[in-house]
């Protein structure tokens, strides 16, 4: 009986290892539950998830677009809303090393009800809408600052 207490015991997991491995696995995120609209423009940018979310934040900025939220290891953005009600949200997803998957949505709201979610009452933003131009201006300006990947 000894020396199966023994045995059990030398099996133990420092405490420190198990904090450190309930940290390094957090499912804490700060993007949004859902995903992006099926118009949603896409391309493989020739850089990191973060740092296309952060470069994205720069551009727009230099366009006068307000950022309203960017987090650049979640590698996620979203605008306030501009030009009349238009909103973009901004996706980065790992590629192969050194790149990404880029989405980036433009949305905007018709209708106001307070009893719906935000989500609910959002629709992509036609083709020729200032929020669709201001999306396709994005995707090119990061095409041509990081490069881009045509599989």
């Amino acid at each position: 009986m000894g020396t199966r207490n023994r045995t059990a015991s030398s099996f133990r997991v420092p405490r420190s290892a198990f904090v450190l491995f309930l940290t390094a696995c957090s499912p804490v995120t700060t993007r949004p539950s859902f995903g992006p609209l099926p118009e949603a423009l896409h391309a493989v940018i020739n850089a990191p998830p973060a740092t296309v979310a952060q470069t994205a934040a720069t551009l727009l900025a230099a366009d006068t677009i307000p950022v309203k939220f960017v987090n650049a290891r979640d590698a996620w953005l979203e605008t306030r809303e501009f030009s009349g009600g238009y909103r973009l949200r901004l996706w980065a997803d790992p590629d192969v090393p050194g790149k990404a998957r880029v989405t980036i949505e433009a949305v905007y709201r018709p209708v106001e009800d307070p009893s719906r979610t935000e989500r609910d009452l959002e629709v992509a933003a036609p083709d020729g809408s200032p929020g669709q131009l201001q999306a396709a201006r994005l995707l090119a300006a990061l095409q041509q600052k990081l490069g881009v990947t045509t599989y």
